[in-house]
């Protein structure tokens, strides 16, 4: 059926199998009224002592073939529907829900008016994209679908729903991840070396699921206390760290204003002795100095190569400056003024801006981490809630998402789940990720301190 019609029968959106099957049904029905048919007849004529029984015996041989017949649809639709994949079965039962009179009428299509076309495809193990074509449908209409999606898959789907919705560069189609929200993805780290992934530029979240740093860049990270957050960004960090230091200067950077837990690590950056914040604004200068650096050399390959190389095609690694809760490091830079000509606010907040907008082409990335997604004042300036592309917020709640991703985009996301530490939503601009949806970081069954000190010293002793 390629038009919407009021008057379409359940029948139009079973699958083909079921309908071999329903056909297969009714060919038995009508081969058993057949017989009926004869033995009555055979009883009229019986009592009227008539002889002509060749009409009786066309029934009842036209009875059997039709049995026959639908013993063999039963028996082929059965075998079809056996093997029918779930992909397919996802298909039809969504045009059911979405184009069936009975069920609704979501799109609100008008009698007689083109049908948008729907495909779905395996994606991997428990996963599947279901993608919808516009035509009288708006991309707007197609994506406020998902909670009619997920609403229709039931019986042997009731464990999925849709997770994720995107539309195409050219606003032609809008997909949606379906997936089985039982399955468990978590990542269980026994030790560090499992966070190495096969590719340095791909840093796990949990099974299947990556921050892709050639399609993204710096990170914004927000969780109150307990939420996880901070175990979360050691995932990231030793998974970058496994790889080693490049010939190119990278560098793993960890600023703790708090003078906490992470200011006990070899090679980070807290306060000075007389409370002061030098040192860490000495840092971050020394770390945009070695975006400079990477970026001449990767300018000077482009020109001898005649084309643009980027970073991780010569091998270079990922390099990250991380600040632990940046709202309170930022409250340690005074304003400037001729006393503070070298020491202020305004040299940290032009050299962030510089990395966060800079540095990704260069394989260099800021970790920000806040502890609540709160507005300008007294929080993240909006330049780079904007300008950070990769956004994480642990043990999420809708206001504190809301300040971060536009609203419309919240829509898929289960909010009335209760949430545990490591449980995140997540985005990032690598085009399969660029809607949030919720995560759960690695679970590290060791001492991850110690583990990350001691990878921070092996990373600055191998060059």
């Amino acid at each position: 059926m390629m038009k919407y019609k009021k008057e379409a029968s359940y029948y139009h959106f079973l699958t083909p199998s079921a309908k071999i099957i329903v056909l297969g049904v009714m060919t038995l029905v009508i081969s058993v009224g057949l017989q009926l048919l004869k033995s009555s007849l055979s009883n009229i004529f019986s009592s009227f002592g008539s002889s002509n029984t060749s009409s009786i015996s066309s029934y009842s041989t036209t009875g059997i073939i039709l049995f026959i017949v639908g013993i063999i649809l039963i028996a082929i639709g059965i075998r079809m529907h056996m093997h029918l994949r779930n992909s397919t079965r996802i298909k039809y039962i969504v045009k059911k829900g979405l184009f069936y009179y009975a069920y609704g009428n979501p799109l609100h299509l008008k009698e007689g008016e083109k049908l948008p076309a729907l495909h779905c495809i395996n994606t991997e193990v428990g996963k599947y994209e279901l993608i919808l074509s516009t035509g009288v449908a708006s991309v707007e209409d197609l994506q406020k679908l998902s909670t009619n999606i997920s609403a229709c898959l039931n019986n042997r789907y009731k464990r999925y729903a849709v997770t994720q919705t995107r539309s195409d560069l050219a606003f032609n189609t809008v997909s949606f991840l379906i997936e089985d929200v039982t399955i468990d993805r978590n990542l269980r780290i026994k030790s560090s070396i499992q966070l190495k992934s096969g590719d340095p530029t791909r840093l796990p979240i949990q099974q299947g699921m990556f921050i892709d740093l050639t399609t993204s860049g710096s990170i914004l990270v927000a969780g109150k206390t307990r939420s996880g957050k901070t175990t979360g960004i050691i995932s990231i960090l030793l998974s970058a760290l496994s790889w080693g230091r490049d010939q190119y200067g990278s560098e793993i950077i960890i600023i703790d204003p708090k003078q906490a837990e992470l200011s006990r690590l070899p090679y980070t950056y807290t306060l000075d002795h007389n409370g002061e914040a030098q040192g860490i604004l000495h840092a971050i200068s020394n770390f945009e100095s070695t975006i400079k650096k990477r970026q001449q050399i990767l300018n000077d390959l482009s020109m001898e190569s005649g084309d643009a190389v980027k970073w991780f095609e010569i091998g270079m690694h990922a390099s990250f400056l991380f600040i632990d809760e940046y709202v309170s490091c930022r409250s340690l830079f005074p304003r400037k003024n001729k006393d503070t000509a070298n020491y202020n606010i305004d040299l940290f907040d032009n050299a962030i801006k510089r990395i966060v907008t800079m540095g990704a082409s260069a394989g260099c990335f800021v970790i920000l981490s806040i502890a609540e997604a709160s507005v300008e004042s007294g929080g993240l300036p909006s330049m780079l809630r904007s300008a950070m592309s990769t956004k994480i917020l642990f043990r999420p709640t809708l206001p504190e998402a809301r300040l971060l991703w536009d609203s419309e985009l919240l829509n898929n996301l289960n909010t009335g789940r209760t949430f545990q530490p490591g449980d995140a939503w997540f985005s990032s601009t690598d085009g399969v990720n660029d809607t949030p949806c919720c995560v759960h970081f690695p679970i590290m069954e060791f001492p991850i301190y110690k583990e990350l000190g001691k990878l921070i010293e092996h990373y600055y002793k191998i060059m």
